[in-house]
């Protein structure tokens, strides 16, 4: 890469758009991740619609405005993860209020910012770590500022018009004009479930999450179709969210057990650190601004948590340096290692802690998941941005004040979504209008550790039958030779909580952009990325504006 040289400021039209695209992108994930349980966390969606904005403007389009835009778009996408610890939390009891969950994501977010900058010593300047995902955005960017393509930003703008048009007009609380999915009835199956969703997330999120997962979701699928006879729900057997959630639980944490290495290097690393490093001639703040960050973070932190949500001091402590930075210098050193970040797993390892801390009672153990919910948005997300930001000669102060920007805005707008969400849909951990697959496992681990027991007669046995099976799936799934043979344990696992219309779906997207587009076609892998991109921010997009439009009576709801 060659990179331009930096400008003494980020520009006014970088700083905009990445302020917009972050409160964009934290809508729809906040949307989608209780819809699929997956989302794309946003920089290289932010980077193409920076481009698709200023392509035709007389100023060039630098590196250096994409890493801005990329940043605060990662932000705001991210944070849209936290929605799982708001229906969580529904799941499990009273709701939190508004302002409750706005300032459960600030304080959170602060306490990810904290961390960054040592997690930045250790991962980026300490540690020689390939960042697979940071390579993937560097490789956007450097295609679209360096190349060019100008038919980029039409196939993105005729992407999302198409697919929220699509999203609008189907017959799932839209016009009904097309069909929101396709029954299967080869051998009688559509009477459990089998169908296609013409779901455009799923079928355009199927290329960035590769053929594997892809496959693995039609296992999944096929499992629930075996499982259906057997459950309460035949015709719905992803209601009985059991077996998917220890198959998710077990899965994860043998993932980690397996990458022990990993995990034990990043906690030798920690006690490695010793004073500011030498070799770093890009500080992210000056010593004192550091302190007075971490002091406002934590007192802001501490007076929110114990009284607007009854926990005490010593578990606020615990949480923060668990919650804030083991938890995301191990889930971040996954996934600069492997692209696997354990978020969803590390959740429920952080209700455990905070249940042996004396926090057993759902609500606060809850708080567990949150923090890596929260914490993570900030922490990990901005280490991974921090790396191609460092490749590209943009100075890391501007990543980190940018996106401290984004904070404030993003968590109101996650909390407003999730507000609008929980009152024009049931949120429930026994069935319940959207699936919220990570949402489900934490409200299900909290009612354990809170010693109620929800589960119908039968879920124990499935859950512990799923977990072996998950262990010994992982196992074999990790020998080199038998990796690339077997399905995705993520997509098994996320699949089986899933409807199987969307199970389908994600494997129908994968056939359309990995073989019919990519292979047989040859279409360019940039342009694929843009389709898929249009089609997640389309699905976003008309999900949102489906119920705004019965609200004003333009659909009949």
């Amino acid at each position: 890469m060659s990179p331009e040289a930096s400008p003494k400021r980020p520009s006014a039209r970088a700083v905009i758009a990445g302020f917009f695209l972050a409160v964009l992108l934290c809508a729809i994930n906040s949307y989608l991740t209780l819809s699929f349980g997956v989302i794309e966390e946003g920089p290289t969606i932010a980077a193409l619609f920076f481009f698709a904005m200023f392509f035709l403007s007389k100023t060039r389009i630098t590196s250096t405005e994409m890493v801005i835009v990329a940043t605060m778009g990662s932000a705001g996408g991210s944070l849209g993860f936290i929605s799982n610890f708001y229906a969580a939390k529904a799941m499990t009891g009273d709701p939190y209020s508004l302002w409750q969950m706005a300032g459960f994501a600030v304080v959170t977010s602060l306490i990810g910012l904290v961390f960054v900058i040592p997690l930045r010593d250790l991962l980026i300047l300490r540690a020689q770590l390939p960042w697979p995902g940071s390579k993937a955005t560097a490789s956007v960017i450097e295609a679209l500022v360096e190349k060019g393509d100008p038919k980029q930003p039409y196939y993105l703008l005729a992407s999302v018009l198409v697919c929220i048009a699509y999203v609008v007009a189907n017959n799932d609380g839209g016009f009904g004009i097309v069909p929101e999915g396709t029954e299967l009835h080869v051998f009688g199956l559509a009477a459990f479930g089998a169908a296609i969703a013409w779901s455009p997330f799923a079928i355009g999120g199927a290329y960035l999450m590769g053929m594997r997962t892809c496959v693995g979701f039609l296992v999944g699928g096929c499992i629930l179709l075996i499982m259906a006879p057997h459950v309460p729900t035949p015709s719905a057997p992803h209601k009985y969210v059991w077996p998917g959630i220890g198959f998710l639980v077990s899965t994860g944490l043998t993932l980690m057990a397996v990458n022990w290495k990993v995990v034990s290097t990043s906690m030798k690393s920690l006690l490695s650190i010793r004073g500011s490093n030498p070799d770093d001639d890009d500080p992210v703040l000056k010593p004192r601004t550091y302190v007075v960050f971490v002091v406002v973070a934590l007192v802001v932190t501490s007076l929110f948590s114990s009284l607007a949500l009854g926990l005490n001091l010593a578990l606020v402590l615990i949480l923060v340096v668990v919650g804030g930075f083991l938890q995301n210098v191990i889930a971040t050193r996954a996934a600069a290692q492997t692209a696997f970040n354990p978020a969803r797993v590390m959740g429920v390892l952080l209700q455990g802690v905070t249940a042996l801390a004396g926090g057993s009672s759902a609500a606060t153990n809850l708080a567990g998941a949150g923090f890596v919910a929260g914490s993570g948005a900030q922490a990990g997300n901005l280490t991974g941005d921090m790396v191609y930001g460092r490749w590209l000669k943009v100075p890391s102060r501007w990543q980190f004040w940018t996106q401290t920007l984004t904070i404030v805005p993003c968590a109101l707008v996650s909390a407003y979504v999730f507000e609008w969400i929980r009152k024009t849909k049931t949120v429930a951990l026994d069935g319940g209008d959207l699936p919220a697959p990570v949402a489900k496992m934490w409200a299900a681990t909290a009612l354990v550790f809170d010693g109620r027991s929800p589960m119908p007669p039968g879920a124990v046995k499935a859950m512990a039958i799923a977990a072996v099976l998950g262990v010994v799936y992982v196992i074999l799934e990790e020998n080199q030779k038998l990796h690339r043979f077997l399905p995705s344990s993520v997509g098994i696992g996320i699949a089986l909580v899933l409807p199987v219309a969307y199970d389908f779906a994600f494997f129908f997207g994968g056939l359309v952009f990995w073989g019919l587009l990519g292979r047989a076609l040859k279409v360019k892998n940039i342009t694929l990325t843009t389709l898929a991109v249009g089609a997640i921010v389309g699905e976003g997009l008309g999900g949102v504006m489906k119920p705004v439009l019965q609200m004003l009576h333009v659909i009949k709801g």
